[in-house]
């Protein structure tokens, strides 16, 4: 296959992956208001939700590993980390600096500015340390520690003979260590959410060192990973309709979710690849700047959901107002996030990577 096919179709897995990761976030946000805040795991829209996109970050850390033996190693770790600073430290310390001037305040429906100059510089760091300026932005500061393990997890997907079951351990650790439940109480960073992650960067790593040839060996248990996929999916349906879930530290539903969102992963990327030069022109205009919007569709969700916050508390429209919000959640934040983007593309040109990403 061509290095343009090749690139295409790992392109468009970045566009499918962005898609997902809004989606969790808008229709999660359009359910949250009307219920307090607290998502009842047995109404079926919110089952359904979780079952479609929760852990669609994992698909970020696959793709973040696979590019990098298949592309970035070759450049050498002085490039890579280069590349990173600019691609994704700048625009995080950015936009941190920027979001933590913006208070989402619930009980007004409406955004606040710090006290004061000290309460805003104070807030900093802890919101970089711990990515809190925005309820997304937890994922930063976890994938730049995935940059910095990735000499000693590239060097692990090298190994041979009995050696090699050192790496077949880190992909298959989630399956025992949970990210922590989310929640404005829990930091999303800690040892159990660096090897959940950890387990997906890895296989990426693993698959882009033959990514070719171990696709094509995917593609014979095609079947299998469908199967993976819908038995999973009916697991983690029961589990939560019947509220069972963590077990101290372990969450039976990430272990399960991590096995279905990697499966849905493969068959994606089976998919695309498969079109060839034939790739959906909608999955590129995303992919082009997936980064960018993970970066900024958080602030447009939480905009119209705090600009509409009374009208969806009306129980009389309830569930329409649910639904209606999560589509117009999707829409809103990914139409808003590509305009920004394209703002400061014409006011900054190449240096706007340094401001939202590229």
């Amino acid at each position: 296959m061509s290095q343009e096919n090749y690139l295409g179709y790992v392109h468009s897995f970045r566009g499918f992956a962005i898609l997902n990761v809004v989606a969790i976030h808008a229709i999660a946000f359009a359910l949250l208001i009307p219920m307090d805040w607290q998502l009842d795991t047995t109404n079926p829209m919110v089952m359904l939700n979780e079952l479609l996109f929760h852990d669609a970050t994992l698909f970020f850390a696959l793709i973040s590993g696979l590019l990098f033996s298949s592309i970035l190693r070759a450049r050498g770790y002085p490039s890579f980390y280069k590349s990173k600073v600019i691609n994704v430290l700048l625009p995080y310390i950015f936009c941190t600096l920027v979001f933590t001037m913006m208070r989402w305040n619930a009980s007004n429906t409406g955004l606040t500015l710090p006290d004061d100059a000290a309460d805003y510089f104070t807030a900093i760091l802890p919101n970089l340390i711990k990515g809190e300026a925005q309820f997304t932005f937890w994922y930063i500061p976890l994938l730049l520690i995935l940059f910095i393990l990735t000499p000693l997890l590239n060097k692990l997907t090298l190994l041979r003979s009995y050696s090699a079951a050192w790496v077949w351990l880190v992909m298959l650790l989630p399956l025992i260590f949970s990210r922590p439940e989310f929640s404005p109480e829990t930091s999303q960073i800690n040892a159990g959410a660096v090897i959940y992650f950890s387990g997906a960067y890895t296989v990426g790593i693993f698959l882009g060192n033959d990514l070719e040839n171990l696709l094509n060996k995917l593609a014979r248990f095609r079947f299998y990973l469908i199967m993976t996929v819908i038995v999973s999916s009916a697991a983690i349906a029961w589990l939560m309709y019947n509220e069972i879930n963590r077990f101290g530290y372990f969450s039976l539903q990430e272990s399960l979710f991590y096995l279905q969102k990697l499966s849905m992963a493969t068959l994606v990327l089976l998919w695309l690849r498969n079109r060839g030069e034939k790739q959906p022109y909608w999955l590129k205009i995303f992919a082009n700047e997936a980064f960018s919007i993970y970066f900024l569709h958080a602030f447009f969700i939480s905009l119209l959901g705090m600009h509409f916050w009374d009208f969806q508390h009306i129980t009389d429209y309830q569930p329409w107002t649910m639904y209606f919000f999560g589509v117009a959640n999707f829409v809103f934040s990914l139409a808003m996030s590509m305009i920004v983007v394209w703002l400061l593309r014409k006011m900054f040109g190449r240096r706007s990577r340094m401001l939202v990403g590229s």
